[in-house]
């Protein structure tokens, strides 16, 4: 009994002595000034010394400790774990707790996907108002101090649903905060109507110069008419309270890029575009905007990183290479891929990621350019382009591009793909079955007609950007055969391409092998989202 006893002791003396661990390394990482990386560096560190880690986390918000509470939600999203919406909801009600870490809480909450508009905050906060106008004058506050801060917030607001974006813009207006004009005005010009209408009307609301100069910049710069006309109005609205214009410098000057690296076209027509620059607040670090462009559908995403070190991000762009082709380009090429992109979303109607509004400005700053919608037209005037299309060896190689790297993802992934595999699949295994000419010709008719033709001007448009990317790597004889390509493809009938006739032989061989490795998108769609 008293072996038993004592080694029940020793158990207990144990995670009294990792509980302790966990308390000072949490202490050790309140209140530093972290990069992405090096905070993740932190968490798993912290999350290595085994389960008590989330056990201490929570216990910390029962107690209210308001020091710790970032450091300890941080941890609780870097956790992942779905599980803690129930524990964090208990602590949520507990009155003990105080407001301001209620409001950390409700930040979790929502990274987990728990609408919280729909939470009685009236009832789990003892002065919801007053927590939610401190919370805003904080944040306006720390934006000043950190200007890098805004992107983090444009990312959350965009999250919200329109109804409560509109309500909280509202809100910074009626604040009449002089600190948040240069938010207001990032909103300003957003391509989302309605919330950059109500920046503007927040902007006539802070009766200041410093707002009135912010509404006649961008009275100059809005094109859609009805932002125009509500910031013309409020302009005149404040001019004709008196007040004076004031001008006002960037909040931040960068200098030209230290680096900007583009990937390869990849089968969807996506592409990446980094650009890093030196931090100006941040001594030794770097901050990186970091795009997905797309060939017809514009600007997709944008998100960035506001603090990372050289090695970091050189560490990042090797592990892209890994899984795309990559190559260093200019800042006069990375300028033009995105007039490009942002030309598509016009075009097409795709709202642009608010964060893209930030970092348009500091493109134009930096690189001494105007961001303005404007298709790309990459130069090919050093190649014959009749004598590359006249070249039948050009034409018959394309049916080998997709031995390359950057071709290698360029197959056709829908649902329908997978009706052809099933109906061509061999009785022994999966993969292609022998076919005769005339029955490979009514397979390559048929799914040419179905699944690369509705989109053929795109596929022309990849091939272009593709031969331009090539083009700038100094790959001259891979950028023949790829321009082949792209000249033949008005070619008819359009089955009769090689570099389709391949197309259509791999996404064939790619539907056999998830099929044969039990994925199926006429199944499971969302597995390959």
């Amino acid at each position: 009994m008293q072996r038993k006893s004592r080694k029940k002791a020793s158990k207990v003396d144990y995670s009294l002595l990792i509980k302790r661990e966990i308390l000072a390394y949490l202490e050790a990482l309140k209140n530093k000034d972290y990069t992405v990386g090096q905070l993740d560096k932190s968490m798993k560190k912290l999350f290595s010394m085994g389960d008590l880690v989330v056990p201490v986390c929570l216990s910390k918000l029962k107690e209210s400790d308001e020091e710790l509470a970032p450091i300890v939600c941080y941890a609780l999203e870097y956790a992942n774990d779905y599980r803690l919406v129930g524990p964090l909801m208990d602590i949520l009600v507990m009155p003990q707790v105080s407001d301001k870490v209620k409001a950390r809480i409700l930040t979790v909450l929502s990274h987990y996907g728990v609408d919280t508009g729909d939470l009685p905050l009236n009832n789990i906060m003892s002065d919801f108002e007053r927590i939610a106008t401190q919370s805003l004058v904080e944040m306006i506050e720390d934006i000043n101090r950190d200007y890098f801060l805004i992107p983090y917030i444009l990312d959350d607001l965009q999250e919200f649903p329109l109804e409560a974006r509109l309500a909280y813009i509202k809100d910074i207006g009626e604040h009449r905060l002089e600190k948040a004009v240069v938010l207001l005005e990032i909103l300003a010009k957003t391509d989302d109507v309605p919330v950059a209408e109500e920046a503007a009307r927040a902007l006539g609301r802070i009766k200041t110069g410093r707002a009135l100069y912010a509404l006649n910049k961008l009275s100059r710069e809005v094109t859609n008419d009805r932002v125009k006309k509500t910031v013309e109005r409020e302009s005149l609205r404040l001019k004709f309270s008196g007040v004076v214009e004031e001008p006002y410098d960037p909040p931040v000057t960068l200098k030209k890029p230290t680096k900007i690296v583009l990937s390869s076209i990849d089968g969807l027509g996506s592409r990446a575009l980094w650009i890093a620059w030196r931090n100006p607040s941040k001594n030794r670090k770097l901050c990186s905007m970091n795009l997905l462009l797309n060939s017809s559908a514009g600007i997709k995403d944008c998100w960035s990183i506001l603090q990372i070190t050289s090695r970091e991000f050189n560490n990042s762009v090797r592990d892209l290479s890994r899984s795309t082709v990559i190559m260093e380009t200019n800042a006069e090429h990375a300028v033009s891929l995105i007039r490009d992109a942002y030309f598509w979303n016009c075009q097409v109607g795709n709202p642009v990621p608010y964060q893209f509004f930030f970092w348009k400005g500091i493109i134009e700053q930096s690189m001494s350019c105007h961001i303005t919608p404007k298709i790309y037209k990459p130069d090919f005037s050093e190649y014959d382009l009749e004598a590359i299309k006249e070249n039948k060896d050009y034409l018959k190689n394309t049916f080998d591009l997709f031995n390359y790297r950057i071709f290698e993802d360029w197959f056709v992934a829908e649902p329908r793909v997978y009706d052809y595999a099933e109906e061509h699949k061999s009785k022994n295994g999966f993969y292609i079955k022998k076919m005769t000419i005339s029955k490979a010709e009514n397979l390559f008719a048929r799914f040419t007609s179905e699944l690369i033709e509705p989109r053929a001007a795109v596929l022309m448009r990849m091939l272009e950007l593709a031969s331009d990317f090539l083009n700038k790597m100094g790959e001259r004889e891979l950028v023949k055969v790829v321009l082949s390509a792209m000249l033949h493809m008005d070619i008819k009938p359009l089955h009769h391409h090689p570099f389709i006739q391949r197309m259509i032989i791999e996404s064939l061989r790619v539907a056999l092998v998830n099929m044969k490795n039990g994925f199926d998108m006429r199944v499971n769609p969302e597995a390959f989202d």
